[in-house]
């Protein structure tokens, strides 16, 4: 017996009663989960895709925070599975919100930062500052060594934490900076003696405190591009804020490698790697810091110039500032310079602006050794004047009181 043949139009036809019985099958189902005393099937939830970040740097480079232990803080505060899902945040305590916005910000951040590598023209750069900067000689030649180093091994410029040690007014500030530049790593600097709550500036405070951030200095490690820059503290001997706080206790974490690898935003709770930053620190008094803190800087005393060396500073100090003028003033002559070097090269940049004043006041486009001698009477003016006590009534002389009252 022969067989038949089904007919196009009969496949459509059965192809048609399957595809309906499909359909009434998912009405059925959709029905009875509706049913359910539960309410319906939660949604599935799709966990949002990771950032998109940034092309690894080439050559060395370092994460400065642990991705990993920031996405466990976002999912602690607000419980999602994911946590770069944007879902808003209610939930979560007025205190903590700005703190977990904070954190979903830096989820979309790459933490990964170029450390910076010595170059063909950094030895040059260096020997201008040295040029410049004749009394940092020492500091200078441990540099170059570590530039040396790092052009062989083809690794982030390092140094051990520096604490630049001698009088004031002797530009320590100045050739921190300056040595930023020839580095060419960025710089961050902060003043301790105008600090007033070191905890907040090294490591942040906790989220429980009125006003909390985060620490100042993994902020900034947070905005730069490279993961050793030159951190800048100045007049640390000076490092002393309210009396509750111990700040060289915060400090001692920045400076000890082991513990700098992983330091802890105590606002954010993830560690940061402050490890590869260049750490520069001056003090005028060592003498003022904790032993423990001295055992953690390799110190260099930086001796006041004198003879040809201050002649030098003197000279090209003179020649910067009048360079800012638009190089209106002729460069001083040997007796002006010599004139100059009586001061110490914080003294000698007043002079100078002073007597340039007093030169341009005279009609002339050069400065002679009077308008030195006039600057010299007004600083030396201004001291004696900040020794007399404010007011108006005379001070009483010692006894004075003693005598009326008898």
């Amino acid at each position: 017996m022969s067989s038949v043949t089904p007919t196009t139009s009969e496949d459509d036809e059965a192809e048609f009663v399957r595809s309906w019985r499909d359909h009434e099958n998912r009405v059925l189902l959709s029905h009875l989960r509706r049913q359910r005393a539960d309410g319906p099937e939660p949604k599935q939830h799709k966990p949002a895709p990771e950032p998109a970040l940034a092309v690894p740097p080439s050559g060395p480079s370092i994460a400065i925070f642990d991705r990993a232990a920031l996405l466990k803080q976002i999912r602690i505060a607000d419980g999602h599975p994911s946590a770069e899902d944007e879902a808003p945040v209610a939930s979560v305590s007025s205190d903590e919100q700005p703190r977990l916005a904070q954190l979903r910000a830096l989820a979309n951040v790459d933490p990964l930062r170029r450390l910076v590598v010595a170059d063909a023209g950094m030895r040059e750069r260096l020997a201008r500052l040295r040029e410049e900067c004749p009394g940092f000689s020492g500091v200078i030649a441990l540099v170059e060594r570590a530039v040396a180093l790092s052009a062989i091994a083809g690794t982030g410029i390092a140094f051990p934490p520096l604490l630049l040690v001698g009088p004031p007014g002797l530009g320590k500030t100045h050739f921190s900076c300056r040595l930023a530049a020839a580095l060419s790593v960025e710089q961050h600097a902060f003043s301790c003696a105008t600090n007033s709550d070191a905890q907040a500036l090294l490591i942040g405070h906790p989220p429980t405190w009125r006003g909390a951030r985060m620490g100042v200095l993994t902020e900034a490690l947070l905005s730069g591009e490279t993961g050793n820059p030159l951190i800048v503290l100045d007049e640390i001997d000076k490092f002393v804020t309210h009396s509750t706080e111990k700040p060289y206790n915060s400090l001692l974490a920045v400076l000890e490698p082991e513990n700098a690898c992983a330091l802890v935003d105590e606002y954010l709770r993830i560690p940061f790697d402050l490890s590869r930053c260049l750490i520069v620190a001056t003090a005028n008094d060592i003498d003022l810091l904790p032993g423990f803190i001295q055992d953690r800087f390799l110190v260099v005393t930086v001796t006041p110039p004198d003879g040809t060396i201050l002649r030098a500073i003197a000279s090209r100090i003179a020649a910067d500032i009048i360079a800012a003028h638009g190089h209106a003033f002729a460069q001083p002559d040997d007796r002006v310079v010599a004139r100059l070097a009586s001061a110490n090269p914080r003294g000698i940049r007043r002079l100078v602006t002073l007597a340039l004043g007093f030169a341009a006041e005279a009609g002339r486009r050069y400065v002679v050794t009077t308008d030195i001698e006039a600057a010299e009477a007004i600083l030396l003016a201004g001291m004696e004047g900040a020794r007399k006590p404010i007011g108006f009534i005379p001070p009483r002389r010692k006894g004075e009181g003693e005598r009326e009252c008898g």
